[in-house]
């Protein structure tokens, strides 16, 4: 470019021509003003009951009783040893495992499963230890008297 010449930066696009979204990077024209020097009141107190609406009903991870009750676990060796773990994360965490595997042994051993002959195996294993939830009576019989 020599000297004297006219140079126009070409004109940004600050939206997505594909989405219109606005692109990265892209300052909105309303950042750092208050409501009053934008909106006029009527429409400030419509915003003002949305927000309030919005920390009314907003999702909070579904309060501290959501999701599923721990079930606690009896961990029974070979030797007819148990150990008790009050859920399956934390028996997982002691023999090294992983949680999912130890309710699938759970609920096998709480259902059963038939083998080839049509008899009912509790006696699953996951890491050679068998897991049973501490509800189910299957458990109480194979323990070491």
């Amino acid at each position: 470019m020599s000297y004297g010449e006219l140079y126009l930066e070409p004109e940004r696009n600050y939206r997505n021509p594909v989405n219109g979204r606005f692109m990265k990077g892209h300052i909105p024209a309303n950042k750092g003003r208050k409501w009053s020097e934008y909106l006029p009141k009527r429409k400030q107190n419509r915003c003002a009951r949305g927000w309030a609406n919005l920390d009314l009903h907003r999702c909070n991870g579904g309060g501290p009783n959501s999701g599923r009750p721990k079930k606690p676990v009896i961990a029974l060796t070979d030797d007819g040893e148990f150990k008790y773990f009050s859920y399956t994360d934390a028996a997982a965490r002691y023999f090294n495992g992983s949680r999912h595997n130890v309710a699938r042994c759970c609920r096998q051993n709480h259902l059963g499963t038939l083998d080839r002959k049509g008899v009912v195996n509790t006696d699953h294993k996951y890491l050679g230890i068998r897991f049973y939830f501490e509800g189910d009576n299957v458990w109480l019989d194979k323990i070491k008297k």
